[in-house]
């Protein structure tokens, strides 16, 4: 997170110095804010589009959810007896579960962009290397968990999640009972991965839009960050 979360940093300090030289710029200070929301936008949405595609998770090493940490052990276990297509099948299903819910996110996050003040802009900047995806957690998290929530747990019986789950939960409970008491909610699970993987591609995003002049895609975004 900390190189996502750098790209933030530096996109903000670009918006903070353009405010204080906005008259020789030509930029007034409503027109950068125009410009820093246009790009959060942006990136929300490309990056929710990316996610919500087949294999958008699963395929990409930084967001792709793993097996659960209580269920390294279990992991281990299938594999060595010859069980690698269900520890493998757990986590494909999971990461499509991801994919499934991650598109009903979009509205949310342009809310919290709507909300977002320079104030807001500045704080970030000042703070920690997190602080970005602070900022949407603190203001969003709680509206993102709920929307994705509902929606994990269903595709997490449409993609065969649920019914992965219990063919590793009866195994475990015949191979290893003391493990199948740490076996955790895969829903909830599922959910709070989902969110990590969203907010460190938008970061990332928005790095993007700061470095790269062929991510800026609207005209407003030309104007602010090729100054």
């Amino acid at each position: 997170m900390g190189v996502a979360s750098a790209g933030w940093r530096d996109l903000v300090d670009e918006v903070k110095t353009k405010l204080t030289s906005s008259t020789k710029s030509g930029l007034s200070s409503s027109e950068v804010a125009e410009g820093l929301k246009e790009a959060l936008t942006v990136g929300s949405k490309k990056s929710i589009d990316i996610l919500g595609n087949t294999d958008g998770f699963y395929k990409d090493n930084a967001v792709r959810i793993p097996m659960p940490e209580q269920l390294k052990q279990v992991d281990k276990l299938l594999r060595r007896i010859g069980q690698d297509s269900l520890a493998d099948g757990f986590i494909k299903t999971m990461n499509r579960a991801a994919e499934k819910s991650v598109t009903s996110t979009f509205n949310i996050f342009v809310s919290a962009i709507k909300q977002m003040t320079l104030k807001d802009a500045v704080e970030i900047y000042k703070g920690s290397d997190d602080e970005a995806t602070r900022y949407f957690r603190r203001t969003k998290g709680g509206e993102i968990q709920q929307t994705i929530h509902p929606i994990v747990k269903k595709a997490t019986q449409e993609t065969g999640v649920t019914s992965n789950y219990k063919k590793i939960a009866s195994k475990v409970r015949k191979l290893h009972p003391s493990l199948a008491e740490s076996m955790p909610n895969i829903d909830d699970y599922v959910t709070e991965k989902t969110m990590d993987g969203l907010f460190y591609k938008i970061a990332k995003e928005e790095a993007l839009i700061r470095k790269d002049p062929a991510a800026r895609t609207t005209e407003t975004l030309k104007k602010v960050f090729s100054q």
